[in-house]
């Protein structure tokens, strides 16, 4: 119905516009008309003007008095029977039956005037002559000049009527556009009027009456097999489902993420009800946001967790190695786990250490030391980055309880790093596989863990080097009193060269006096010497006599006797002699 109505509407404004427009160029006709003929009348005045002049006695001007004079007869003509205005794109009709009476009178008008005006032009002689009494010969040029102010006037009066006449064509024509548009403008508004009440009618109320069901909720019975009929069908449907949207919101709001929207709808079918897709879309985004918020706040949970170890640990790596590995291992829900550490005490020959270990019967790996770049440890450890692995050969390690022992499903790998620095590796083993959220966990509690054991090492260090400062401040105590000590006894063998110095001195002294009686001394010595020897070989041969003389004589008596002391005199006299001597060779 509508779009008969707007077909009807179309066409009945495109008529409108039809007769207007048709008005409307009519009216515009009529104006080129009037101007056209103003345009004629000004080509007649240059003509007239023309002919004046050539009546003054401007020579020359017959041709294009004449070249005028056919302009103005195809003007006229055009004017009277229509046609194409020279050098525009302007067509004219012919005239009507008023502005027809006026120009035919015009016609009649300038034909008169365009007879005179060419009976001067031939005859050359427009001035009067007279005869040999006097007497005025009047000439068809002569009487053409005498007429022709006369018939200028009356053609200019026919063509004032003429512009009169198409004036009020004009006027007529302009009126008759302004009362056919107020026309059409009354009958448009009538029009609209019905086609307002029609839309009230069937329309508006209809949806007026839907819009009050919608807004309470209440699904009554298309009345009506159409638009506004199927409209209410849907409208039923779509409150149908915004009540089951509504309950399944409420169910979602109670926390049962889980419902399923087809125990509401057993009709539902994805694609085809866009709220309840979105109602479902929703559940599964707040059901992951809720895993998501668990798995947040089971990561916050851990990481204040540690903290707290970490803070409340003492300054000993394997104390809190077995702290961390212990509670990490049980707070991942892992098997088995190990901290390994990087020993650089020699930088020649660094390797990953195990410091602490969380598992059941694995006293083997109590020992176990790792080279940089040795198996998965090693290549974790250079390339700084986390290994997961879920496929674990059968010989690499495995977890053993007091019901036997398997292998592990997942192996991880974490680097405890700040910034590029590595300071070492956690493993961990489990019979599962390790969730991306666990393993970011393990990676954030890495660096937490990797800062500690950095301050804990430096913590060390640095308590060493106070233990070997301290060290060092006693050994150079001792060393300080040892040269106190030094100094004290070198000043004391300071004063004691001192004094020898000044008995070396004085000794020099009695050496030189010595010396300068050396020569004396050495005369005596010669001297003595001389005396000595020869006091030996007299002793020695007075020996020999003794001996002979006792050797002859039997027996002992008083002589050997006297003898026996002679002989010790002697001896005792050479013992001196030597003595003697040894002195004086010494000095």
């Amino acid at each position: 119905m509508g779009l008969y109505l707007l077909a009807a509407m179309v066409l009945i404004l495109l008529a409108e516009y039809v007769i207007i427009r048709y008005k409307i160029e009519k009216l515009e006709e009529v104006e080129e008309k009037k101007d056209f003929a103003r345009s004629a009348q000004l080509s007649g005045q240059q003509i007239a003007l023309a002919v004046q002049q050539h009546l003054n006695g401007i020579s020359n001007l017959q041709a294009e008095i004449g070249s005028r004079v056919d302009a103005q007869d195809h003007d006229l003509k055009v004017l009277k029977e229509g046609g194409r205005i020279d050098g525009t794109q302007v067509f004219l009709g012919p005239l009507s039956r008023l502005p027809r009476i006026s120009f035919d009178q015009l016609e009649i008008a300038w034909t008169k005037y365009k007879e005179n005006v060419m009976t001067i032009l031939l005859d050359g002689k427009a001035t009067p002559q007279t005869d040999s009494l006097g007497n005025v010969i009047h000439t068809p040029a002569s009487r053409a000049r005498a007429l022709l102010p006369a018939q200028w006037l009356t053609l200019s009066n026919w063509y004032k009527q003429l512009e009169i006449d198409l004036t009020d064509e004009a006027n007529s024509k302009k009126e008759s556009v302004e009362n056919w548009v107020f026309s059409f403008i009354f009958f448009d508004l009538l029009l609209l009027g019905g086609v307002f009440f029609l839309f009230r009618k069937h329309v508006l109320q209809p949806l007026a009456v839907l819009e009050h069901n919608t807004a309470n909720h209440i699904q009554r019975k298309a009345e009506r097999q159409n638009e506004i009929g199927s409209l209410t069908v849907e409208v039923n449907e779509i409150l149908e489902q915004l009540k089951d949207a509504a309950e399944f919101v409420e169910s979602i709001g109670g926390g049962k993420l889980d419902l399923d929207y087809k125990s509401l709808d057993s009709n539902y079918q994805p694609g085809k009800n866009k709220l309840a897709d979105s109602l479902i879309s929703m559940q599964g985004k707040l059901r992951e946001m809720n895993v998501e918020e668990q798995r947040r706040n089971w990561a916050n949970e851990g990481l204040t967790k540690f903290v707290d170890i970490l803070r409340s640990s003492n300054d000993n790596i394997s104390t809190l190695g077995d702290k961390i590995i212990s509670n990490l291992v049980q707070y991942t829900g892992s098997n088995q786990g190990g901290l390994y550490i990087l020993n650089d005490e020699d930088q020649h020959n660094k390797y990953l250490e195990l410091v602490s270990l969380f598992a059941f019967n694995s006293k083997k790996f109590e020992k176990q030391k790792i080279k940089l770049g040795e198996g998965i440890l090693g290549q974790t450890f250079l390339e700084k980055e986390t290994t997961s692995l879920t496929e674990i050969p059968d010989e690499y390690i495995r977890i053993t309880s007091g019901l036997g022992e398997a292998n592990p499903r997942a192996l991880l790998f974490v680097p405890l790093k700040v910034d590029k620095e590595v300071y070492g590796i956690v493993e961990l083993a489990s019979f599962d596989s390790y969730d991306e959220h666990e393993i970011q966990f393990v990676e954030k509690l890495a660096e937490t863990i990797a800062s500690t054991l950095a301050s804990v090492k430096a913590a060390q260090k640095n308590r060493q080097l106070i233990e070997q400062f301290q060290q060092q401040t006693e050994e150079m105590r001792a060393q300080e009193e040892e040269m106190r000590q030094n100094m004290e006894e070198l000043q004391a063998t300071q004063e004691e060269m001192a004094r020898k110095e000044r008995d070396y001195i004085a000794k020099i002294h009695e050496l030189q006096q010595e010396v300068a009686n050396a020569a004396n001394l050495k005369r005596e010595v010669e001297t003595l010497k001389s005396e000595q020897q020869q006091k030996e070989s007299t002793h020695a041969r007075e020996v020999r006599d003794l001996k002979a003389k006792i050797a002859a004589k039997p027996a002992k008596g008083d002589e050997w006797k006297v003898a026996e002391e002679v002989e010790k005199t002697l001896r005792f006299q050479l013992d001196a002699l030597r003595i003697t001597e040894e002195e004086l060779s010494r000095k």
